[in-house]
């Protein structure tokens, strides 16, 4: 199991080590066993509590076991600089848990930076059908640009 993966994963769901121990089975000691004693990223864990933890996250085994996708360092750079200007989010993974858990902060952030359709991409439909609520969390200028394209994507979408 990648440790990073499950990390990354866990703080989408919310979970600390409690709630990936009761998602996968076992102790929150064997998480932190597991987290302490993985080599090179990678954790022994019984195929048992695999299931269980893919079961319960709606996961494959193949994520589980697979390292997060990682973007080159000036990509990260770059990508930081957009989206975690005010240390609202620690760092990408935060903030990209925090669009999977649709708080509306970080869904207007991610449209804000990368526009209605690309945010529609990246985190689903809710992007275009839930936009009056999160709105208000985009900068004025960004917003007046925003609504106005929501506005002829849902024009379009009715006819």
């Amino acid at each position: 199991m990648h440790i990073e993966t499950v990390s990354a994963i866990a703080e989408a769901h919310s979970l600390n080590n409690s709630g990936i121990a009761v998602a996968a089975g076992v102790s929150r000691q064997a998480v932190s066993f597991w987290f302490k004693t993985a080599d090179n990223g990678v954790a022994s864990v019984k195929t048992e509590h695999l299931l269980n933890l893919s079961r319960t996250l709606g996961i494959s085994l193949d994520e589980l076991a697979a390292p997060a996708p990682a973007l080159d360092e000036a990509a990260a750079a770059r990508q930081s600089a957009e989206l975690l200007w005010d240390g609202l989010y620690p760092d990408l993974v935060a903030f990209a848990a925090a669009v999977c858990r649709w708080e509306l902060r970080a869904v207007a952030r991610l449209v804000e930076v990368h526009g209605l359709y690309s945010g529609a991409r990246m985190a689903g439909p809710g992007v275009r059908e839930r936009f009056p609520e999160y709105k208000g969390f985009i900068k004025p200028g960004r917003r007046n640009d925003l609504e106005r394209v929501w506005r002829y994507w849902n024009d379009q979408a009715l006819n």
